[in-house]
């Protein structure tokens, strides 16, 4: 194999690395998109639960005041946790902070392994570079 062709390789093999560790330190966290029929199937089981709800109100076995603490609190956690916010000059999601703060704390493993190949890679494509004519 000629030179032109391993630096090509390695370019190659650089931009590939490259990629792996964009997606390790920013993966792609978002809210997945629904089918339809799944929809239906939540909306029927949170009226389900709806009435369940009330009829163990009526019944005097759940406390009214407990019931629209959870309904405000669950409504406002849920809004403000698709809300966008600027952060140091960056607009994120309230939810893709927390999710990517969590990903932080426990760092994926092979990351470190990916820096090494791509330096590694990176200082043959610099010492072929150096032969070149």
């Amino acid at each position: 194999m000629t030179d032109r062709d391993e630096l090509a390789n390695l370019e190659a093999e650089r931009d590939r690395l490259r990629t792996m560790i964009a997606l390790y330190e920013h993966p792609d966290i978002g809210f997945p998109k629904l089918p339809p029929w799944l929809r239906y199937v939540l909306l029927g089981a949170g009226c389900g639960i709806a009435i369940l709800v009330a009829g163990w109100m009526l019944e005097g076995q759940i406390d009214p005041w407990l019931v629209i603490f959870l309904v405000v609190f669950l409504s406002l956690t849920a809004y403000i946790s698709t809300r966008k916010i600027n952060a140091f000059g960056t607009s994120v999601r309230i939810f893709d902070l927390l999710s990517y703060l969590a990903l932080m704390a426990s760092p994926t493993p092979g990351a470190d392994e990916l820096r090494q190949r791509l330096l590694n890679c990176e200082s043959k494509i610099m010492q072929l570079r150096e032969r070149r004519p």
